[in-house]
């Protein structure tokens, strides 16, 4: 007799589900847990890594991201990343681009266990640093170094600027206001004709022919006050390789330290006034040998200055 079995068959367990990983991330599975290594991580491991390099200069961004950007796009187990980046001057463009490609590639292969099938490196700008003009100073071959701009005075214009802007905000105020009156909007005067009652007794052809005079000659003074060239404020020490400015204040405290030492001196003080120095000096010793050695130490002290300051010693008996 065959007895069949109608007990029903046991319920397979479910297997859990396998979470997707989002297209900016990838997933990597563990006897203990997952690991997911977004895109962005991988982009900051790329900017990071372009940043350590030697020739590639640091530019922050008013808005959005500065230099090193990168962008990575991965897919499995493998990205790509693009990187841009701003290099320092002075050394062939396609040698900084190789490096900051290899060492992209290894840093994100060392950190992620990632793949990568390509790197682009777009180099979107060329700086002059100051390492680098240095650099350049000391090769013989080398372009010169380029040379700092000048410090120079505010323009004289900028003061007159502000006065007529403000003349130009009260006329236009006041023509705003007649034109309200003129309309109805608004009541009285704007100007008082008391205010400028004594114009009553001019005759146009009185004041015409001075005030014509008085605005070519106002002309020709703004256009002179323009154009003039802005005076220095400054000195400049140049030095082996690089160019350092000073005020007169400055160049008046180093040459009193260079008078301090000298022997027979008890007190030096040196005053400045633009490119002029007054040096006040006390002494007990001869005076020609003092105001000699004085100058000779002042003179050396500021040789490397320019343009040399002219310089005035004073001696008092101490």
């Amino acid at each position: 007799m065959v007895v069949a079995d109608l007990r029903a068959p046991a319920a397979t367990p479910a297997l859990p589900a396998t979470p997707v990983p989002e297209p900016s991330s990838v997933a990597f599975g563990g006897d203990r847990g997952r690991l997911d290594i977004a895109q962005r991580a991988v982009e900051r491991i790329a900017e990071i890594t372009a940043r350590r390099h030697g020739a590639v200069v640091r530019r922050d961004a008013v808005l959005g991201r500065g230099l090193p950007k990168a962008r990575a796009v991965i897919a499995g187990r493998r990205t790509r990343v693009e990187v841009q980046v701003a290099a320092a001057w002075g050394r062939p463009l396609s040698e900084i681009a190789t490096e900051v490609r290899q060492a992209v590639t290894t840093d994100i292969e060392r950190f992620t266990a990632l793949g990568v099938d390509r790197v682009d490196v777009e180099i979107t700008a060329v700086e002059i640093t100051p390492a680098t003009i240095t650099q350049a100073g000391s090769h013989q071959d080398g372009p010169p170094p380029v040379p700092a701009r000048s410090p120079v005075a505010g323009p004289v214009a900028a003061a007159i600027g502000v006065v007529g802007a403000l003349i130009l905000i009260v006329v236009g105020a006041v023509g705003v206001a007649e034109m309200l009156r003129s309309v109805g909007l608004l009541r009285g005067d704007v100007i008082r004709p008391s205010w400028f009652g004594w114009t009553d007794v001019l005759e146009p052809t009185s004041w015409l022919r001075p005030a014509g005079i008085a605005a070519v000659v106002i002309g020709l003074l703004l256009l002179v006050i323009a154009v003039k060239p802005r005076r220095r404020t400054h000195l400049a020490v140049q030095g082996p390789d690089t160019i350092v400015w000073i005020g007169a204040a400055d160049a008046a405290r180093l040459a009193a330290e260079s008078a301090t030492g000298l022997d027979s001196v008890t007190a030096a003080s040196v005053a400045a006034k633009r490119r002029r120095l007054h040096a006040t000096i006390t002494t007990f010793g001869d005076a020609a040998r003092v105001r000699d050695e004085v100058g000779t130490s002042i003179a050396e002290r500021l040789r490397t200055v320019s343009p040399q300051p002219r310089v005035r010693i004073e001696l008092r008996e101490d």
